[in-house]
């Protein structure tokens, strides 16, 4: 005999305005769902999106500016340093003012 195991759902509960509800209906009725459905797909589509999931600590930031460094690398005029051709930059364009 084969068991099948169901898995228990948990209930979530949401309070929108009547207006949000009108949107989140219509939204689910182009897409011939239930709203409960549209909701907890939409909600778990962004509960997985990496880029909201990413902590922001002092780590990951300096490691996201070092990244950033070692692209701009190639780019960089002989020993320059970026905020000094910015300000070079921004100082012709005064002068040309």
């Amino acid at each position: 005999m084969v068991t099948v195991r169901t898995q228990t759902k948990k209930p979530l509960g949401v309070r929108a305005t009547a207006q949000e509800h009108r949107i989140l209906v219509a939204a689910a009725k182009r897409e011939r769902r239930s709203l409960n459905s549209f909701v907890l797909e939409a909600a778990l589509r962004a509960a997985k999106n990496e880029t909201a999931a990413v902590e922001r600590t002092p780590e990951t930031i300096e490691a996201a500016i070092r990244r950033a460094q070692q692209l701009m690398r190639p780019h960089l005029k002989g020993g320059e340093s970026l905020s000094e051709e910015l300000i070079r930059e921004r100082r012709a364009e005064a002068a040309l003012e």
